[in-house]
């Protein structure tokens, strides 16, 4: 499990990566790394499936990932 986390983390780190001029992607990540690896696990490395992933279980993902998904549409 602890590979899963790790690879989680560095997914979430790259998918918002693109973006960090706007905004520091860290606490993002944070908000969405344990609803990526419960809800989206099996789509792991491929970043854009766990965004899509996420997106799609809108309703499912804590208030915070929730947050951070409106910021990076």
């Amino acid at each position: 499990m602890e590979i899963r986390a790790a690879l989680g983390l560095a997914l979430f780190w790259i998918a918002f990566a693109p973006v960090t001029v706007k905004a520091d992607p860290q606490p993002d990540n944070n908000a969405c790394i344990m609803d990526a690896l419960t809800l989206c696990g099996q789509f792991i490395p491929d970043r854009e499936r766990v965004a899509a992933c996420l997106k799609s279980n809108h309703n499912r993902v804590s208030a915070d990932c929730r947050a951070a998904l409106k910021r990076f549409k």
